[in-house]
């Protein structure tokens, strides 16, 4: 009890000091003031969440925005929970072999006629029993007790005695088939075990879910930021084209019609710098639920992401990635625990088809005396020692229950394998897919800059031609459009190469490795 009181104040010295409580070792009791999840990020740079201005603009990096949507997600902090709970759940199936001591005190009066036909009459007994003594189950499946007896007793009949006895005893009862050895008695421990673990890979699941998540809307605003771009310039151009197309009318070289088409694409850009814009906002908000940010907390900043997607090509090997999956995919951890979960439930309740056979032995020291003490001497001078050895068979008739449940185990880990392996063609599919896609868009990053670079081109061309003459508006125009599309595509090709290996990393299991992310 003063230990336990020690830690509690040194728990609220720690809350009341750095307002944070860092969990407790194994055993101890959890804090109750907040919760800390222990997310550390292990690269280069600050690993704490970014200041949130209260107006402006807000710079963010991916870095931290992975901050910000770890230490804010209450999904994660709700999943955080389960480990800790599951860790108690361990710490119980491991107190069923805790010993238990136990103290005991009766007191009886007895009345009985008297079982001698020539003593007629009553025999009264008072007896004051004082014992104590203390009991463990063992791993091996058995039980012992050790116990101490105190007894002071008064009979009355024809002849009047009373005295004292004392008895030191050791019992042991030992299961020899159902029930007995290691593997019985450690299943709901090695289970509990296993259920910890599975919590916590799906706890590292959902923070690899958070962080994929932050980097798909992460890219996602930043094309939607230089798709902006991209539309200004195109309205630039289309503002230039009108200026030029009025200076042609004024020298005679050009119909009044063409400042009207000009004029025409100069409003449709418009439109388009218009809805590009929306498209920013929409960004930055999804980016900011994606972040959890709290209400009122930077929903009122825009977000300038301070990095920039890059493309470089790496070969990636189909069959490394397939293995890599195979090896660090959090569904399929916690799928083959599930399984060994499963296989011991089936090894238990085979175990319990058996008979149950189970050895009892105990062996005693006795002593007795008419007066207070002189019983503890004859029970330590160990002259009067009694031993006793038997066994118990109970045989149940039918056992249907145990049958049950012994197949009912056994279809249930069956089912669980099968199950593994329909994960385990999810797994090889969502990684063959996620290969093409980022090969796929790697070859479309390539063949967009080849088309934007001939779309620059022939705008420029085209231009030249207009102002001498040779060509119209509308082929400039049409130019232009080519051009402001195949911008948009190139820029949406790297966006997208990036979030397909954000992807690949997700499908492979590697996510926090990747991101150097460790719990």
């Amino acid at each position: 009890m003063r230990r336990r009181i020690e830690v509690r104040l040194c728990l609220l010295l720690a809350l009341l000091i750095g307002g944070t409580v860092l969990l407790p070792a194994e055993g101890a009791e959890p804090p109750r003031f907040s919760l800390n999840l222990d997310l550390t990020l292990a690269q280069a740079g600050t690993a704490q969440a970014p200041t949130i201005p209260s107006a402006g603009e807000m710079p963010l990096s991916l870095r931290d925005g992975m901050v910000l949507a770890l230490k804010n997600n209450l999904d994660i902090a709700v999943e955080g929970f389960n480990p800790r709970l599951r860790a108690q759940d361990l710490t119980n199936e491991k107190a069923v072999f805790d010993p238990g001591a136990f103290l005991e005190f009766t007191r009886s009066d007895n009345r009985a006629p008297s079982s001698s036909i020539f003593s007629p009459g009553q025999t009264l007994s008072d007896l004051w029993d004082f014992n104590a003594g203390i009991r463990q189950k063992l791993p091996t499946g058995g039980t012992y007790e050790f116990r101490f007896n105190n007894e002071r007793f008064n009979t009355s009949s024809t002849s009047t005695s009373d005295g004292y006895t004392s008895k030191l005893s050791l019992s042991l009862t030992q299961p020899l088939l159902k029930n007995f050895g290691f593997a019985a008695t450690e299943t709901n421990i090695r289970i509990a075990t296993n259920n910890q673990s599975i919590s916590r890979e799906q706890l590292r699941l959902r923070v690899s879910d958070i962080v994929t998540q932050v980097q798909n809307a992460y890219f996602d605003l930043i094309f939607a930021i230089e798709n902006l771009e991209v539309q200004r310039r195109s309205l630039r151009l289309a503002q230039e084209l009108v200026a030029l197309n009025k200076a042609r009318v004024r020298a005679g070289v050009a119909a009044p019609v063409e400042v009207t088409q000009a004029e025409a694409q100069e409003a449709a850009r418009v439109q388009d710098v218009i809805l590009a814009e929306k498209a920013v906002r929409d960004a930055e908000d999804t980016l900011k639920v994606v972040l959890n940010l709290p209400a009122g907390g930077g929903w009122g900043q825009e977000i300038r992401p301070t990095d920039t997607p890059g493309f470089e090509v790496t070969p990636i090997n189909l069959d490394a990635a397939i293995q890599k999956a195979m090896e660090n995919r959090y569904e399929y951890k916690s799928a083959k625990l599930d399984i060994d979960n499963k296989e011991l439930s089936v090894r238990l309740t085979r175990n319990q088809l058996l008979p149950d056979l189970s050895l009892t032995s105990s062996v005693t020291m006795n002593g007795f005396g008419g007066a207070y003490g002189s019983d503890l001497s004859e029970l330590g001078s160990g002259h009067f020692i009694s031993y006793s050895v038997g066994v118990v068979l109970t045989v149940p008739l039918g056992n249907r229950a145990a049958q049950a449940s012994y197949i009912k185990s056994k279809l249930t880990a069956d089912q669980a394998r099968t199950s593994l392996k329909q994960l385990e063609l999810q797994i090889m599919q969502q990684v063959r897919e996620a290969v093409r896609r980022v090969e796929a868009d790697a070859k479309r990053i390539e063949a967009n800059r080849a088309a934007r670079a001939l779309a620059e081109e022939q705008l420029r061309v085209e231009r030249r031609r207009l102002e001498a003459g040779v060509t119209t508006t509308f082929n400039v125009l049409s130019f232009q459009r080519d051009l402001a599309a195949v911008q948009a595509n190139e820029i949406r090709a790297v966006t997208d190469y990036n979030k397909s290996l954000a992807n690949l990393e997700k499908v492979q299991g590697t996510v926090l490795e990747r991101n150097r992310i460790e719990m």
